[in-house]
């Protein structure tokens, strides 16, 4: 079973962001993330976490957790952000790895519809909305059912670090596309990112400092072999394709916003003829693998 963070215990995603505290007031939950210095003493990426979180404020979006506030105290910088209960992909993909549990493919396919979607929803918005830091950490299973992407403000001031694609890999366990240049946090960073959690879900596991990104490749051939996964040969063909443009692995036909990576893999999800099981086997995995005493925070 998934363990969960304890209440007011200070705790670490290993993602590069810092120290985190979960806090209960009444009915109300929120996370308190003391950045890391590196972060947290840049004052080009302060501003530019500001100007995001207040930029996202206004715009209401049911998929992308809310930034309550961002308070500076000496050297310390504290974000703030509306928590609700469930439990990280991250800490799921690791209970996966350490005991051999297998997920119920429905659930896979359900659960990857759903972050899929929920990263779409954010790029459906005018403006080239971007999350900027997309990875197992920060896509939360909510009691309720709902997927939320967490940690939404950071895309900005990590661009400002101008680390190269190998660093934020091992810095921050973010996947990035190829780029000539410096790396650039956008709609199509959103969708590399998306894809490498999707990746990880399919295998079961953490993706490894050594799987990314010289290993993706062969990571997505083994990923799409599975003969209960895809079920033929046509549809392990189909999910391999999507995988490999959503990771960017072949530039001209790489998916440049996951608008049109949730269409076309609404496509194969519609080919599956136990897709109505999906929605039940993933509530099933939340009870059994997930579940805590009620009112337990994740």
């Amino acid at each position: 079973m998934v363990k969960r963070v304890i209440p007011g215990h200070p705790y670490s995603l290993d993602d590069g962001l810092g120290i985190r505290r979960v806090e209960r007031d009444g009915r109300t939950q929120t996370e308190s993330l003391a950045l890391a210095p590196v972060l947290a003493n840049h004052p080009i990426v302060e501003q530019a976490i500001r100007t995001r979180a207040s930029r996202y404020a206004d715009l209401n979006m049911r998929s992308l957790a809310t930034v309550r506030s961002l308070e500076r105290s000496g050297v310390s910088l504290h974000v703030v952000t509306e928590m609700p209960a469930g439990v990280r992909l991250s800490h799921l993909l690791a209970h996966l790895d350490s005991t051999g549990e297998v997920v119920p493919e429905p659930a896979i396919f359900e659960l990857a519809s759903s972050i899929i979607n929920a990263v779409a929803s954010l790029h459906a918005w005018p403006g080239g909305l971007a999350h900027g830091a997309i990875n197992p950490a920060h896509i939360l299973l909510t009691d309720n059912g709902r997927v939320l992407l967490t940690d939404g403000v950071f895309g900005g001031g990590l661009e400002a670090l101008q680390r190269n694609r190998e660093t934020l890999w091992k810095e921050f366990r973010l996947a990035m596309p190829p780029a000539a240049s410096l790396a650039r946090f956008d709609q199509q960073t959103d969708v590399t990112q998306m894809g490498a959690s999707i990746l990880a879900l399919i295998l079961h596991r953490p993706l490894r400092a050594s799987d990314y990104p010289r290993g993706v490749s062969d990571l997505v051939m083994s990923a799409t072999e599975s003969a209960s996964l895809t079920g033929s040969a046509a549809s392990e063909f189909t999910l391999r394709t999507w995988l490999q443009a959503t990771l960017q692995i072949h530039a001209k036909l790489a998916f440049r916003s996951a608008v049109e990576a949730q269409r076309v893999f609404s496509d194969i999800a519609k080919t599956r003829e136990n897709r109505s099981e999906g929605a039940t086997a993933l509530q099933a995995l939340m009870r059994t693998t997930c579940a805590e005493p009620a009112g337990q925070p994740y």
